[in-house]
Parts: structure tokens; sequence; C-alpha cells
């Protein structure tokens, strides 16, 4: 069982599996380039982990932050679902003589495998504060995070609100008690009950099933886009349709992805004095943004391929829905290039500039819909090209090259 879902896994999913660990591998290529030794490689990898270390702050900061830390990695292995599940082999393998344990066991396997980026940062975490003369008590509590994870991981899969509520009350145990005396036993108690956990087989569901309360979806939405669109209201109610239920877990990861980019941008323009290099930031983060936003063009496509032998039969012209789809994806990455072109008004650009940039990088992101298609193996490498000269004539552009060139001597 364990290896037709090992293989499940790397048939379906190994592709985006190395894309992430050829970004990592990137990353640590870029420090290295910069002469940063090992130790500082590690901390920038795991700083997001290391931040729960960090001094200063009380329980309360501490405990959302694990829950952060945990959420994060549940929203992980919740894109990854159905790949990490086993997909249509596990509705054969139901009928075979699996106990729940075993069952629990290889999801547990899988799940590893499939969390094998985030437990490099895990390792760096530990690296760097054993590196750096952190106490038992810390290294206990980064030990603490991989059974609580993967509990919440499973939490997720499983679609169980009793564990992932049993996740919360653990989180509270080593968050109330860091800094004391009792945080090492803390960080122990909340490790062990984790593991037996995972360990254990899952409790049967109760056999009455609770109501579930659905709340009514708000009708304005709809009533705006048909005001606004007309007669294509359906046509793109359709494309927000794919991005906001279909590939909600998709769209919500970049979502998360865009807004750590605007915020890494303002930490830079506070770490720059808010000179001429934080509106050069605030810019490059509109391009980051509309380059990982562009990924959504994928999952659009392929859900309009799936439903063509319904669409085909319909009155309707060949590829009707590559504008809608363009449309939609502006309407989900506006908000985010706005906040990026605000932060660059904010940082000292002149409005006329803010919105030049908003309108260049708005355009790009539509732009990229033919580098993300064209060709599955090369979409990341043509898409960056593409994003990298966009990035750096929209700049040369927006801020002239006399200034910038002046700016340069005399700030960077």
């Amino acid at each position: 069982m364990l290896r037709y879902r090992l293989r499940w896994y790397a048939l379906s999913t190994a592709r985006l599996l190395l894309r992430r660990w050829q970004a990592l591998v990137l990353v640590i290529g870029v420090l290295v380039s910069a002469n940063a030794s090992v130790f500082s490689n590690l901390d920038t990898l795991a700083h997001p982990i290391l931040l729960l270390l960090a001094p200063g702050h009380g329980p309360v900061w501490r405990f959302g932050y694990v829950l952060l830390l945990l959420a994060a990695a549940a929203l992980w292995a919740h894109m990854q679902g159905v790949q990490i599940g086993g997909g249509a082999f596990m509705a054969f393998a139901g009928s075979l003589p699996f106990s729940a344990r075993q069952r629990r066991r290889v999801d547990l396997a899988v799940l590893v495998l499939a969390d094998s980026p985030l437990l490099l940062m895990l390792a760096g975490a530990l690296s760097s504060a054993a590196a750096h003369g952190g106490g038992a008590a810390q290294l206990l509590l980064l030990a603490a995070l991989l059974p609580l994870a993967l509990l919440a991981q499973l939490a997720v899969l499983e679609r169980r609100a009793d564990a992932g509520l049993a996740v919360v009350l653990l989180c509270l145990v080593p968050a109330a008690c860091f800094g004391t005396a009792l945080a090492a036993p803390a960080s122990v108690l909340a490790g062990a009950a984790a593991w037996l956990a995972l360990q254990r087989a899952p409790w049967p569901r109760s056999a009455i099933a609770a109501a579930s309360l659905r709340l009514p979806a708000p009708a304005w939405p709809g009533r705006l886009l048909s005001a606004v669109a007309g007669r294509h209201a359906p046509a793109l109610r359709l494309s927000f349709g794919i991005l906001l239920r279909e590939r909600r877990d998709e769209t919500l990861a970049k979502a998360l992805a865009s807004t750590v980019l605007i915020v890494a941008a303002a930490g830079l323009g506070a770490a720059f004095g808010h000179d001429v290099r934080a509106i050069v930031a605030a810019w490059i983060a509109q391009g980051l943004v509309a380059l990982q936003l562009s990924g959504l063009f994928r999952g659009l496509q392929m859900a309009h391929l799936a439903s063509a032998g319904y669409a085909n039969a319909l009155p309707l012209p060949q590829n009707w829905w590559r504008p809608f789809d363009r449309l939609a994806l502006l309407g989900v990455g506006l908000p985010f290039l706005g906040a990026a072109a605000l932060l660059a008004w904010i940082e000292g650009a002149t409005p006329a500039h803010a919105l030049a940039g908003l309108a260049s990088y708005a355009a790009l992101l539509c732009a990229l819909r033919g580098p993300q298609l064209v060709s599955e193996r090369h979409a990341v490498v043509l898409s960056t090209l593409l994003a990298g000269c966009w990035m750096a004539a929209t700049i040369a552009c927006l801020y002239q090259i006399g200034s910038l060139s002046c700016c340069v001597s005399k700030d960077w």
C-alpha cells in the first residue's frame, strides 16, 4: 500500500515538489554567492520558525504565532490533499483488510515526503538554535513543532474538527510556559501527546451526524458583477468560481504569498531608511506579486479543458474563456498590486508614477498567461525571464535613468 501511495504521489505532483526544492536550492545558492556563511544561510532559511524564540513577546503572541505556523503547515498539506490521499487507488484499498492504524501510518509516510521542504526549514532552525547556544527549552519547543504540525495536517486531511481542537489545546501548554521553569516539561508533554495521537488509530466518527450549519452566501457579489459586466457576468462568474471554489486553496496560498511579499517590501523600506531603494523595492514586489499570481492561469486552463466536452456543444467561439480568465485574475490580483502601489507612493513615489506602475504590472499579469501555458516544462523559466525584463523596463521608465544613476552613487 505504501509503495502504491508513493508512486501515486510521485506521478501526480513530483514535478511540483521538485520545483519547490529547486526554489530552496536557488535561495541558498544566492546567499552563498553573497559570501554568507553556513550559519547565516540557516538563519535566513529558518527565520520564520526562529521568530518563535524571539524574546520580548508574551504568551498570547507566542500562542498565536505557533497557531500561525501550524496553519501554514496545514494549508501546505491541504493544497496537496488529493495527491497525499492516494487518489482513486484508495477507493479500491477501502475494500482491502487494512486496519485504521496501518492506513494512518501510510498517510504519515507520504505526508513526511510531502513536507520535505518544510522539514529542511525545521532542521535549519534546530541547527541554528543549537549553534547559537539555545537552551534545552528552546530546542524542545522547536522539536515539538514537528508532531504538532503532522497532527494538524492529519486533522485537515481527515477533516476532523476534534483533532484540530486538540492541536490548539496542545499548543497552549508550551506557549503559556515559555520562559519559565516549566518550559522544557511543557514542550515534552505537548510533543509526546502529539506523537501518541499520531501512533494510535483515529477515533471512530459518531454514528449520529451533527447538523451542519451552512450560512447563506451573500447575494451582493453576484449583483455587483452583473451590474459591472452585464451580459458577460456568467462567464466571469465561472472564472471566479474556479479560482474561489475549485482552486480555493491555491488561490489562498497565492494571496498569502503576495501579502508576505508586500510586508517584506515594507520591511526593506524601513531598513533602507525610506530612500529611493524603498520605492524600487515596492516596484519589485509588484512584479513578484504578478509573477506568482500568474501561476493560477494553469488551474483555470485545466478547468476549462476538463469541461470542454460540455462547453463545445454550446454556441460559443473557440477559446472564449481567455479574456474572462484574465479579468478574473486581475480582480484577484489588483488588491495586492494596489497595496504595493500604495506602498510605493508612501515611500515617496509621485501619484503618477505609482499609478503607472500599477498599470504596468497589471498588464504584466495579463501578459504572463502565454508563458505559463506555452510549455509545462519551461513555464517557470519563461515566466521569470519575462517578468524580470518587464520589471527592469518598468523601473527604468518610471524612474529616469539619470536620476537613478545619481541615486545609486549616493544611496547604494
